[in-house]
């Protein structure tokens, strides 16, 4: 089954909309350094993920479901 991974910073603020999310953990951290002292107490540190998916459709179900994905079951 083949799968995306990318690395994601959850923001710890008001809003998880603004939340870091990179193809490497070294751009999230670059990306992390660039938003200044003053931003990096507002983000979790990067974290893994990885999404399993059948097709492009099950991809694109995963990343545009609401709550990142599969909140809703399974599509089937």
């Amino acid at each position: 089954m083949p799968s995306l991974t990318y690395w994601y910073c959850k923001c710890l603020g008001d809003s998880d909309s603004y939340s870091i999310i990179a193809k490497t953990k070294k751009s999230a951290l670059a990306r992390l350094e660039s938003a200044g002292p003053r931003w990096t107490d507002d983000f979790a540190p990067p974290e893994k993920r990885v999404i399993q998916y059948r097709d492009a459709f099950d991809l694109f179900y995963w990343c545009t479901s609401e709550g990142g994905g599969r909140s809703c079951g399974s599509l089937e």
